[in-house]
């Protein structure tokens, strides 16, 4: 059996893919091959599953990349990631951590929203560029907070840390491993995190939505797919693998070493979700006039 990773060897997905891999397989009494197929945000991973034979011997690790964010960008593909892949579980889902430089005055998220109010268009915000999730967060956060915040793109992840935590740049939607030990050192202040709930490795900081904007959700989920005419019994057989490989504690863990909180939901939950979050993010992408890059 073989999951496709769309991403390369060692990112959060392929790590993500191999602990869950792992356990999956010896529930099904069958290894599970991790295979890295790279190319075009992902896909070039995904193509290669809507393409195999839908016998359920070949799945995807997507993302809300490929298969949400794709779509409102109106990325030029080959398929159709709703039409062409079937919803097998929900993975889990990783935040945003809100992180601003420690000598900024905002204390909290509160805070930095009033101060941005009073300077529209002035505070700053760095991400990996204009159709990154990080970009598209922001976007999402200031719609909803009724604010203007400059955003500045940026190559190097390792230079936007750095210039937060030394100021130039105001507050950063950053992913949690690169920032967490900056946020526990003292160096970056953590605002607020981004999920729907709080993160367990950052137990005292509120999620957004707890700081006053209630409903807001931004992150970097990640599921499996199928090949869409793969029959129902299977697909149902791997989602229930999928939820019990999420259900063990060790795999568990193991996810949220990485900042990945498991959140198990069975198929037709699942689809519903990724229903959802491909209104939400093409909304956004419509509403900010963001283009693939």
């Amino acid at each position: 059996m073989r999951m496709i990773v769309p991403f390369q060897a060692g990112s959060a997905t392929d790590s993500a893919a191999r602990v869950v891999g792992l356990r999956m397989g010896a529930l099904l009494k069958q290894p599970v091959i991790v295979e890295n197929r790279v190319g075009a945000s992902g896909l070039i991973g995904a193509e290669a599953v809507v393409r195999a034979a839908p016998d359920g011997y070949t799945i995807l690790l997507g993302t809300v990349s490929t298969q949400s964010v794709s779509v409102g960008l109106g990325s030029k593909m080959s398929f159709d990631p709703v039409r062409d892949l079937a919803p097998v579980g929900l993975i889990g889902a990783s935040p945003y951590v809100l992180v601003s430089a420690s000598r900024i005055a905002a204390k909290d998220l509160n805070a930095f929203v009033a101060e941005a109010r009073a300077q529209p268009g002035k505070l700053t915000y760095a991400s990996a560029g204009n159709a990154s999730m990080a970009n598209l967060a922001a976007q999402l956060l200031a719609y909803q907070a009724g604010i203007q915040l400059a955003h500045i793109p940026y190559k190097s992840s390792a230079q936007s840390v750095t210039d937060t935590i030394n100021g130039t740049i105001a507050l950063q939607f950053g992913s949690v491993m690169p920032v967490l030990p900056y946020v526990k050192n003292g160096a970056l202040k953590a605002l607020a995190v981004t999920g729907a709930r709080r993160l367990p490795l950052l137990p005292d900081v509120p999620t957004v939505a707890e700081s006053g904007l209630p409903g807001y959700r931004a992150e970097l989920w990640m599921g499996l797919f199928a090949p869409k005419d793969t029959p129902a019994d299977v697909l149902d057989r791997l989602s229930r693998t999928l939820n019990a490989t999420l259900a063990d504690r060790e795999v568990a863990d193991s996810l949220l070493a990485q900042g990945i909180q498991a959140t198990p939901l069975d198929r037709r939950a699942f689809a519903g979700f990724v229903q959802a979050e491909t209104a939400k993010w093409s909304k956004v992408v419509k509403d900010a006039g963001i283009t693939g890059e």
